[in-house]
């Protein structure tokens, strides 16, 4: 690639490219996965307005979810659920990749990340009661069966969105796909699968359910009064 208008290779952790990251109102960029972490917090102490790409497991960063946790960032406009697809350059073994157009395109799990408000943000969930996804729930981990508590969470396992009860005030564990539909004023954010749900005792991994771990959850509760 090539700038005209800069004299280095276009590293934003340049001067010069700090000069125009000061200038901007707003960056929209695809940073590097592998640097994700320091590029966020490149832009986060420059307290600028933001939508970047990223892989959908930042999510569960230490240095990305508290900025979730405290509605300083958000998932943009597009759901969790599947992939995006990248273009790639040169020899490429990915058993996914696929001639797109003449070009080498593999599909990745990323999602949007931004502090830029939208719409769809401050959508309620539309939920059914317990009584209701015990009965018509279309996940047959939930029909006909009781939520489950976590063996080390005073807390219910409900592995779908979709299928959080409207009724229960109590404290839940949900997939991180929960946030293309969380609603601020519907859900509060606790933390991330930690015993305590006190940030930052950070546990890395998922609460146990029937003694074996499950995948990386976050912890919420009903707002009051919803």
């Amino acid at each position: 690639m090539e700038w005209e208008y800069l004299n280095g290779d276009g590293d934003f952790r340049s001067d010069e490219v700090k000069v125009l990251r000061d200038e901007a109102d707003i960056i929209i960029t695809n940073p590097p996965f592998s640097l994700f972490r320091e590029f966020l917090a490149w832009i986060i102490e420059a307290n600028k307005k933001f939508i970047i790409i990223g892989n959908m497991n930042a999510i569960t960063y230490k240095e990305v979810f508290p900025l979730i946790k405290e509605n300083k960032m958000w998932v943009g406009n597009t759901p969790i659920t599947g992939s995006r697809w990248f273009e790639v350059k040169g020899h490429c073994n990915n058993k996914f990749m696929e001639i797109i157009d003449g070009k080498q395109m593999v599909p990745i799990k990323a999602i949007w990340f931004t502090n830029i408000e939208h719409g769809r943000r401050h959508q309620p969930m539309q939920l059914m009661t317990m009584a209701e996804n015990i009965k018509f729930s279309r996940h047959k981990e939930i029909r006909n069966q009781e939520y489950q508590k976590y063996d080390n969470y005073d807390a219910i396992e409900v592995p779908f969105s979709d299928a959080i009860p409207s009724d229960y005030d109590g404290v839940m564990g949900v997939p991180i796909s929960f946030l293309d539909k969380y609603c601020p004023e519907q859900f509060e954010i606790l933390g991330m699968d930690d015993h305590r749900i006190i940030y930052p005792q950070w546990r890395g991994r998922g609460p146990d359910l029937n003694g074996k771990p499950v995948y990386r959850r976050i912890i919420i509760r009903k707002k009051k009064g919803i």
